[in-house]
């Protein structure tokens, strides 16, 4: 039930920082996470400070190009559906994190049978039955953890 709750008012308040930043925002800082991560990890010098340096130096040309996105969809007064977008891309992101990453750490498991009741097992049971590459996700800290 407090799961549930937390996945309720979570929802919420990420649907509204979404329409608030709108897509373009929330596209790149999404993409911008997700390629300093990748390059972070691709570097081969990982000594000292260097894979936050590449990390930081990643994360900041895309956030760039991501600025410069801002600035057309302003110009051509396209406001309107980039909040939209941008509440659905969030709520979207929001719901694949909270299905693949919190719920497994609460529950300890992926798998969701029907004996569950709560509003979070539901929506997780759909993902994962319509999308089934969710069903067998398991992030690489939650392996190390169990064994």
């Amino acid at each position: 039930m407090l799961v549930d709750v937390f996945f309720v008012v979570t929802i919420i308040l990420i649907v509204w920082l979404g329409w608030s930043a709108g897509l373009a925002r929330t596209f790149f800082a999404a993409l911008a996470g997700f390629i300093a991560i990748f390059a972070a990890d691709k570097y081969p010098y990982q000594e000292g400070m260097n894979a936050y340096l590449i990390f930081s130096i990643a994360a900041a040309f895309v956030v760039m190009v991501g600025a410069f996105t801002v600035r057309v969809i302003d110009f051509f007064y396209l406001n309107i559906f980039d909040r939209i977008g941008g509440a659905f891309l969030s709520a979207c992101v929001w719901i694949i994190v909270f299905i693949n990453v919190i719920i497994p750490s609460v529950t300890n498991g992926t798998r969701f049978d029907g004996s569950n009741s709560c509003v979070s097992a539901a929506v997780a049971r759909t993902i994962q039955s319509k999308i089934p590459v969710f069903k067998d996700y398991i992030p690489l800290f939650f392996t190390k953890r169990q064994k």
